[in-house]
């Protein structure tokens, strides 16, 4: 990209709206890859070469319409809040910036149509006039942008409840925009979201994104201590499968992962040596408490629904991969993995799997899949070398521990890889190639 490059990109956004100072590009430029020690070597100092934030979706077509005429590379950004690399521009080019395709088009208690860049709180909070609520969300919801979460993101907190993003009619629809010198512009329902969804911004931009909202639930928040880490577990797995509770989150966590957690910690809620679970219900405290006995768990903090719009405490803050970000805060040396489990056998593949690779803390978290609650890990290890963690991979991998490796930047190393349709849809809506180029190793292996 060159100055006279630079000058058209201004005629289009705006001289507000361009970012071409080398700190602002070098911040700009990542996603949260730092979270693996792999990863960082590998994506350190790949920068765009210019960021552009488009005001409004025509520039954002006119921006791609250039990016295609001139055969630049085109990465899309949200908040940049992914772990996996795929936010970088492994080939410099064009950043374009969703912050301010940030409009509510229209909300009402079922559903909310809204702009790429809108955050997920900002849809939470306006839903709450309507009676609704999100079905689910990331531990980010603060500053995630909804069109990254939709992209980047599979369930979160809610997936308990509602299942994954891809299940149902959690997205609606979408309004995507093909990387071609003419732009088409595509309002795709349901049935024709499979090369949108979790597609690491690889097929299409996306403009607009319809979700599905939930009636609003007054949520209890409960963290309840337990002796051992396996008492914990196997509460946690209750919970999630009992259908007669409602629920938006069940978190286990292993001691001394509740240590990290420091906000909550000063507060003294938590007992010395236990593990936990972290639980949404609408249960009372009197109602919870027969469903919690039996496992021996004592309530060690509580929080009431709250009677107006106010935030406050939110122990999801604390669960998902924001549990790997407080770890690292604590101990730059963790590290995750994101696995899951055999929800049938979960206890004795977590103590095989601890007896062979003693430097693992468990992180669980319960969900919903094609209708079927499983068991998911976004498991803590203390880092020693990658040929130790190929070594942990290698093992999960042949004993029924799934594993989407985060130490990877390459889409088709992910386990949830979609194969030839995800690449049928890229070829379809990004015939040059341009979005995000060096994420698949497909590519790298055929010519463009």
């Amino acid at each position: 990209m060159d100055p006279q490059h630079m000058q058209q990109l201004e005629e289009i956004v705006g001289a507000e709206n361009l970012i071409l100072d080398a700190k602002r590009l070098t911040s700009g430029s990542k996603d949260c890859y730092h979270f693996s020690p792999v990863l960082k070597p590998q994506l350190d100092g790949r920068l765009a070469d210019a960021i552009v934030k488009p005001e409004n979706q025509a520039q954002l077509i006119a921006l791609i319409a250039w990016a295609a005429k001139n055969r630049i590379p085109i990465t899309p950004r949200g908040a940049g809040t992914g772990n996996y690399g795929q936010g970088v521009p492994l080939q410099g080019g064009l950043m374009i910036n969703t912050r301010n395709l940030n409009e509510i088009v229209s909300i009402d208690k079922d559903s909310a149509r809204v702009e790429a860049g809108v955050i997920l709180l900002d849809i939470e909070k306006e839903a709450a006039a309507y009676g609704a609520e999100l079905r689910c969300f990331p531990s980010t919801i603060p500053t995630s942008h909804t069109g990254g979460f939709i992209t980047g993101g599979s369930g979160g907190v809610g997936s308990i409840e509602w299942g994954m993003l891809r299940e149902s009619d959690n997205v609606k629809s979408a309004r995507i925009i093909t990387v071609e010198e003419t732009p088409r512009v595509l309002d795709l329902e349901r049935k024709d979201l499979a090369g949108v969804l979790h597609n690491c911004g690889l097929t299409c931009f996306v403009a607009e994104v319809t979700l599905g909202l939930a009636p609003k639930t007054p949520w209890y928040q409960y963290i309840i201590s337990y002796d051992d880490f396996y008492s914990a577990l196997a509460a946690g797995k209750y919970l999630a499968q009992a259908d007669e509770i409602k629920k938006r989150l069940v978190t286990v966590f292993e001691w001394p992962v509740p240590t990290f957690f420091a906000p909550l910690y000063r507060k003294n809620v938590f007992k010395e040596d236990a593990s936990v679970v972290f639980l949404y219900t609408d249960l009372t405290a009197d109602e919870l408490a027969p469903h919690i006995a039996p496992f021996g768990g004592d309530i060690t903090f509580s929080v009431a629904p709250p009677e107006d719009a106010r935030r406050d405490t939110q122990i999801y803050d604390y669960t998902w991969n924001h549990t790997t970000q407080w770890a690292m805060k604590n101990d730059k040396g963790f590290t995750y993995l994101q696995d899951r489990f055999d929800i049938d056998q979960v206890e004795d593949q977590i103590k095989a799997r601890k007896a062979l690779f003693p430097e693992m803390l468990e992180h669980v978290e319960f969900i919903r899949d094609a209708g079927k609650v499983v068991s998911g890990g976004l498991s803590l290890l203390k880092f020693s070398t990658e040929e130790r963690l190929n070594e942990l991979i290698k093992y999960c991998e042949g004993n029924g521990i799934r594993v989407a490796n985060p130490h990877t930047h390459y889409l088709d190393d992910d386990t949830r890889w979609y194969g030839d349709a995800f690449l049928k849809c890229k070829a379809d809506w990004d015939p040059h190639g341009l979005l995000n180029p060096g994420h698949l190793h497909v590519h790298e292996e055929q010519p463009r």
